[in-house]
C-alpha cells in the first residue's frame, strides 16, 4: 500500500481529511499537542487514515545524546503517537549532521533507546546516505527515511518512509518531471508498505498529483 501525505496540514484540516489519507504530523516538532486537538483529529479523521508524527527537534539538536530532557522528550513523544495511533515517529536531523565517530556513537546509544520506547521510530538523516544509515541501524527494528529524487535503493524493507523536503528547501517548487520520477520510482519498488510525505511549499498540490498519477482516490 501507498501512503501518499503532507508534513503538516497545509490546508483547512477538515478538507484535508477528505482529500488526503495520510499526514505526518509536524505540530509535534515544537510541543506536544494538547488533548483537545488529539481527539478531535481522531474523530474527524476518517477510517483507515493514517497519522505519523515528527519527534521534538530538541532531540535531533541535541545530537541524539541521551540527556535527561531527550529522554523526556522520547517518553512524551511515544505516549504521544500511542494516543494517536500513530504508524512512525520520525526522528529527522537537519543535513548540517555529518557522519562522524562522534554521532555514531551518540546514535547508537540513542537507537538501542529508542528501540524499547517508541514503536515505529523512523530516522531521517539527510546530510548521510541511505546505506551508511542502514549499515548504522543494523538489525534494529528503526525504518530509514530517504528522499527517492536523491537516492533510489532497490532493496527496501516490508515498511519504507520516503520525505520530499523540496528541491532547494521548504520554499523551492518541484517540476512536473521530478514529481513523475517520483511516480516512476513508486510504480516500480516492492514493498509491503510505503509512506511519502511531501514537506515543500507546494506538498498539497504534489502529493495530490502524486496521487493521481498512481490512480489513488481520496
Amino acid at each position: 500500500m501507498i501512503s501518499i501525505a503532507c508534513s503538516g496540514f497545509p490546508v483547512p484540516v477538515s478538507r484535508y481529511f477528505r482529500e488526503l489519507k495520510a499526514v505526518e504530523v509536524s505540530d509535534t516538532e515544537l510541543g506536544i499537542p494538547g488533548d483537545g486537538t488529539l481527539r478531535r483529529w481522531l474523530r474527524e479523521a476518517p477510517e483507515e487514515f493514517l497519522f505519523t508524527v515528527l519527534a521534538p527537534k530538541q532531540i535531533a539538536e541535541a545530537g541524539f545524546t541521551l540527556t535527561p530532557e531527550v529522554e523526556t522528550a522520547i517518553s512524551d513523544i511515544a505516549e504521544f503517537a500511542k494516543q494517536l495511533q500513530s504508524r512512525a515517529v520520525v526522528f529527522a536531523a537537519p543535513s548540517e549532521l555529518a557522519p562522524s565517530a562522534k554521532t555514531r556513537a551518540a546514535l547508537k546509544i540513542f537507537i538501542k533507546h529508542v528501540v524499547s520506547h517508541v514503536p515505529g521510530a523512523v530516522l531521517d538523516l539527510p546530510g548521510w546516505s541511505y546505506e551508511e544509515v542502514v549499515t548504522l541501524v543494523g538489525k534494529a527494528k528503526v525504518g530509514v527515511a530517504f528522499d527517492p529524487l536523491l537516492e533510489q535503493p532497490k532493496k527496501l524493507p516490508a515498511s519504507t518512509y520516503l520525505r520530499l523536503p523540496g528541491p532547494s528547501g521548504y520554499r523551492s517548487r518541484y517540476d512536473a518531471p521530478s514529481l513523475d520520477r517520483v511516480v516512476t520510482y513508486l510504480q516500480s519498488v516492492k514493498a509491503k508498505n510505503i509512506f511519502v510525505a511531501f514537506r515543500n511549499i507546494d506538498r498539497f498540490e504534489n502529493a495530490r498529483y502524486v496521487m493521481s498519477q498512481l490512480g489513488i482516490e481520496a
